[in-house]
């Protein structure tokens, strides 16, 4: 294999999603397992042109202009830096189903390199329906139609959605989100690991990723609400930052439960929390296979998740973790409250989800699975 280049639209140390975090830890893999890899992602700030990370190539490319045209230039700049690198790889590799998968749709076609395009949601929040809602969209849908070799979903919906949406059945995959199961160990210490975040010393719940609205995050303060009239030792951290923070600010206040709830900024590195945390929950309308999720389960953390995406999935349909229906105050309070009273089987489920990334979501099994697809499509080119 010549090697691999990914393109993805942000890239670290920007503030990122779960589809970049991904792109960055299969990048390590690769590079760790000698196979020649690139990143082509938007070029922000000083940042600089190119930088090695973890033994691969970052390049960051010029985007010009407002809105629509910065995605333009980007696509064209992605082209450019493909042709002129195209004795480097012969696997292109996009996360997301936006600009950067056309940029490697289109060059792929013309070099004869094997596209890969990840799709990363499903619903309404989704790489199909969000595309469906524009020409662009659907231009861009029926580009990769026609030119990505293999779409890659993560949980049966968005699999069915891409289907449905006219991509070939056999082109569609399904593969799993991984994680450094090594990264994120369980701490068998909670109230040292509040005491040096400055937290009191109570059963704490935590969120991590976007305050945004696919999260759901204000059901999340009601069921809290709820939650609290049984255990009134509660704290809920919400680690992240987004458009909903200041309105869930005013409705923590207008409950009355101010003094439980702390709005923490993103950090970068989210162990400190998970080792301060009892519960993780995951309210959220739509999801992938959360990255937020396999972290506290990897840092042997009870969970309590929606019944959404790849969630149930990767919960075990909820043998090692607790799922609810979304948008339901009154299942989501149970669950916190259940999790709260039972010390022991945060501990049980805790120590399962762990179990759980061990054997299937570790990077060791995952990154071998995307490391096999990639040897497959070169030996049937």
């Amino acid at each position: 294999m010549k090697g691999v280049m990914m393109l993805v639209n942000y890239f670290p140390p920007l503030p990122t999603g779960g589809a970049e975090r991904q792109a960055e830890r299969l990048a390590a893999y690769l590079a760790a397992q000698r196979v020649p890899t690139g990143v082509l992602t938007r070029r922000v700030g000083d940042l600089p042109k190119r930088e090695q990370r973890d033994g691969f190539e970052v390049y960051r490319l010029p985007q010009v202009g407002p809105g629509k045209m910065k995605t333009l230039t980007f696509t064209l700049s992605a082209m450019q830096a493909l042709f002129s690198r195209q004795k480097t790889y012969d696997i292109l590799h996009a996360h997301l189903a936006f600009s950067p998968a056309v940029a490697a749709a289109l060059t792929g076609k013309l070099l004869g390199k094997r596209v890969i395009v990840k799709f990363g949601n499903s619903a309404a929040y989704g790489d199909v329906q969000r595309s469906r809602q524009s020409w662009r969209g659907r231009l861009r849908m029926a580009i990769l139609r026609r030119w990505a070799d293999i779409i890659i979903t993560l949980d049966p919906e968005m699999e069915d959605e891409a289907i449905a949406d006219g991509f070939a059945r056999e082109r569609v995959l399904r593969m799993d989100n991984g994680i450094d199961a090594g990264e994120f160990l369980p701490c068998f210490d909670k109230p040292t690991a509040r005491q040096s975040l400055g937290l009191q010393n109570r059963t704490t719940i935590l969120y991590t990723g976007r305050l945004a609205e696919q999260k759901a995050l204000p059901g999340l303060l009601l069921a809290l609400q709820q939650a609290l009239n049984t255990c009134p030792d509660l704290q809920l951290i919400l680690l992240g930052h987004g458009a909903e923070k200041p309105g869930l600010v005013s409705q923590a206040e207008a409950l009355g439960i101010s003094r439980h709830v702390l709005f923490h900024d993103p950090v970068s590195e989210v162990r400190p929390y998970l080792d301060a945390a009892d519960i993780f929950v995951l309210p959220s309308l739509a999801e992938g296979i959360s990255n937020s999720l396999l972290e506290a389960m990897s840092a042997g953390l009870a969970c309590v998740a929606t019944a959404v995406g790849g969630s149930p999935t990767v919960l075990e349909d909820g043998n090692c973790g607790l799922l609810v229906a979304p948008g339901s105050i009154y299942e989501l309070a149970e669950a916190l409250v259940r999790l709260a009273s039972d010390p022991g089987e945060r501990a049980r489920l805790g120590t399962m989800a762990r179990q759980r990334i061990q054997n299937r979501y570790d990077f060791k099994v995952v990154g071998r699975q995307y490391h096999a697809l990639y040897e497959h499509l070169l030996e049937t080119a």
